[in-house]
């Protein structure tokens, strides 16, 4: 059975102007089941280069990474080696906030190899957790961040892919009997993070991409998350922030409560947590809650579910 929720929250990419936040967010505390007052929130997002649809060679809204980690990736394509690299802006961010908080830090990894040796070099073992992008479903990238995942002791977010399957409507995807090709692409994700990694692994249910969304962003399929779950026996959170989108946005806080309190087959809660989006950046700032809004939906959730302070 599940003993806590934890929650991961923060901009969806951070910059000299939304720092501060991250500090706000780390100091918001609730009573716990037992009448305590603990620490809400268990980390933070910590992400300094963006997956965008379209590359931007002047850098804008690819994130305060974007220039370093280009470099980075010459210095290996001309034989150097990661003791050559420029450290990212938003590493050093997450080496003060570890250091300043005891919090986890996480971030989106795009390049492997050109962005993970520098927090395996200054993030404390098993204060990180790196997550794929959701649009990148093959399994040698993940295995690349895995392996840098095992000797550090960090967890490892796996993002479903947004595509359902072609012949799947979402309507017809609570009762369908065979594996959609989301739930495929998931399930072997993991097979590509390792079975060793189980218990470090922490699904990251997103919502998938489909006619029928309306207005949402990438409509959640709960049902099929919970057969993923079931058969890898992974920790399974819950992104609200690009499941519901900009046009949604007022329903993020009420549908995030309603979906932590979804039980699965065992009778436990189905998510062990939450990654979500908080206060200002500048991407995507339209599907971000308010830091009030995060407070808020704190205090409501510590009602029912005890919730993961840092260790």
């Amino acid at each position: 059975m599940n003993k806590t929720c934890a929650i991961i929250a923060g901009p969806c990419s951070v910059d000299e102007n939304n720092i501060s936040e991250l500090y706000q967010i780390a100091n918001i505390t609730a009573k716990n089941q037992k009448g305590k007052i603990k620490q809400a929130i268990f980390g933070a997002r910590i992400v300094g280069l963006k997956s965008r649809t379209a590359l931007h060679q002047n850098g804008v809204g690819m994130g305060i990474d974007y220039l370093s980690v280009m470099k980075n990736m010459d210095i290996l394509m001309n034989g150097g080696s990661s003791h050559e690299f420029e450290i990212p802006p938003s590493v050093l961010i997450a080496q003060t906030f570890v250091k300043d908080t005891g919090m986890l830090v996480a971030s989106e990894i795009m390049v492997p190899m050109a962005q993970l040796p520098m927090y395996e070099t200054l993030i404390p073992k098993g204060k990180f957790m790196p997550w794929n992008p959701a649009v990148n479903q093959l399994g040698w990238p993940l295995m690349e961040i895995a392996k840098y995942a095992r000797r550090n002791d960090w967890y490892l977010g796996i993002k479903n892919g947004i595509w359902l399957g072609e012949q799947v409507k979402r309507s017809e995807a609570e009762n369908f009997n065979s594996a959609t090709t989301m739930e495929q692409k998931w399930e072997g994700l993991v097979k590509y993070a390792g079975s060793d990694m189980r218990e470090k692994i922490i699904l990251i249910h997103r919502g998938v991409d489909v006619s029928e969304k309306g207005d949402h962003r990438n409509i959640p399929v709960h049902n099929l998350a919970k057969r993923v779950k079931q058969k890898t026996g992974a920790t399974l959170y819950f992104d609200p922030s690009h499941a519901y989108g900009p046009k949604m946005k007022e329903h993020i806080v009420p549908e995030v409560l309603k979906a932590m309190n979804l039980r699965a087959l065992d009778g436990s809660y189905l998510y062990d947590g939450i990654l979500i989006e908080v206060g200002t950046s500048k991407t995507d700032t339209g599907q971000h809650i308010t830091l009030d809004e995060l407070k808020k939906m704190v205090l409501e959730l510590a009602l029912f579910r005890n919730l993961a302070s840092p260790k």
